[in-house]
């Protein structure tokens, strides 16, 4: 498939998501399984991030989509699931943990601005605000190489909280490996009905606020979801 510039859109307003009107489509949460080119891998879990799962579940259309987007890459690359579905517990745990790597990498800004770079990068936490992860339809991923394993370079690590882990960043570094990577990532997760967050090379949606606001969608199509009471 043809792989393009990845274009610089602006940060949206999280504020602005809860404005979305959602007409739930009732989809349930699958484990995301591990096939030849989809591995799941629940990074919070490994990391013993406070009440992660450890399994990485998305709604039933993500998982079918995640599918699709793989079998678009070449025969010998993959895609590593990170993190999907994301309790609100999670939610606040993630934010306090890239809170306090901000405050220690970035002593010198105010209180307010490191609000707003952490805000660039986490949702926030509320009992009434739907976070794009709490609904099944966000997923963070990565490439990886069949064959060995490896992930590929992306520039930026994971959660990394700078503007390298901004999607378009490498755009003019045509000639780094991970313009390439993040190209044909972002190529074939559109491709496949996704929106992307500009602010996260990773952070992909489908059916959510985030991905309505995006996609220009006049509703969202999934709201709060609920692993644990699927799974009993």
């Amino acid at each position: 498939m043809s792989v393009t510039p990845i274009p610089k859109l602006p940060q949206h307003k999280w504020h602005n998501l809860e404005a979305i009107p959602i007409i739930e489509a009732d989809e349930p949460l699958h484990i995301i399984p591990d096939t030849k080119k989809l591995k799941p891998f629940p990074i919070y879990f490994d990391q013993n991030i406070s009440h992660a799962i450890d399994v990485c579940v998305a709604r039933s259309s993500v998982v079918k989509k995640l599918q699709q987007a793989a079998d678009l890459l070449p025969d010998h690359l993959g895609i590593v699931v990170l993190d999907a579905w994301r309790s609100r517990d999670v939610q606040q745990a993630v934010q306090t943990e890239i809170g306090d790597i901000i405050k220690s990498k970035y002593p010198n800004l105010s209180m307010s601005d490191q609000q707003a770079l952490l805000a660039e990068f986490v949702a926030p936490v509320g009992p009434n605000f739907i976070s794009p992860h709490l609904t099944g339809g966000s997923v963070d991923i990565t490439l990886f190489d069949v064959k060995t394993g490896e992930w590929l370079d992306m520039g930026a690590d994971f959660d990394e909280p700078t503007e390298r882990s901004y999607t378009h960043f490498y755009e003019d570094q045509p000639e780094h490996t991970a313009c390439t990577n993040r190209r044909l990532l972002y190529s074939v997760m559109t491709a496949a009905g996704f929106s992307n967050l500009p602010t996260e090379w990773w952070h992909f949606d489908y059916g959510n606020p985030l991905w309505a606001h995006y996609n220009q969608q006049d509703h969202a199509i999934y709201g709060a979801a609920h692993w644990e009471s699927v799974a009993s």
